[in-house]
C-alpha cells in the first residue's frame, strides 16, 4: 500500500493554479477518509495546500490562515468567503480528466 502522505502529495501536486479541489475529491483518488487528508494537508508544507477546500468551499485555516489571499491571488472566485465551486465546476480545467470536480 501507498505511504497515505505520499498519495496525498501526488494527488495534490495535480491541482493547477486557479484550481481547487475538495478533502472529499481527495479521499476518493487516495482511499482515504477526508478527516485524514486534512490531516495530511495539515502536516505537508511542499505542496499547494490553499487549492484544498472543504466541500462547501471554505478554505484550509492550517498554515496561517493565509488559503484565502493566496487563492485570491490565483483568480479563484470566491463567494463570500467561500470558494464559488459552481463558477470552477463550469470551467474547465485541461489539465483534469473529464468527470473529475473542482
Amino acid at each position: 500500500m501507498e505511504d497515505p502522505r505520499e498519495a496525498v502529495r501526488a494527488v495534490a501536486a495535480t491541482i493547477r493554479p486557479g484550481q481547487v479541489m475538495t478533502y472529499g475529491e481527495i479521499a476518493v483518488e487516495t482511499g482515504l477518509h477526508p478527516r485524514q487528508v486534512g490531516r495530511h494537508v495539515a502536516a505537508l508544507e511542499d505542496i499547494p495546500w490553499w487549492r484544498i477546500v472543504r466541500a462547501d468551499g471554505t478554505p484550509a485555516t492550517c498554515h496561517g490562515g493565509t488559503a484565502p489571499s493566496l487563492l485570491a491571488q490565483e483568480h479563484v472566485p470566491f463567494r463570500g468567503r467561500r470558494v464559488d465551486l459552481r463558477a470552477l465546476a463550469s470551467t474547465p480545467d485541461p489539465g483534469r480528466s473529464p468527470g473529475g470536480t473542482a
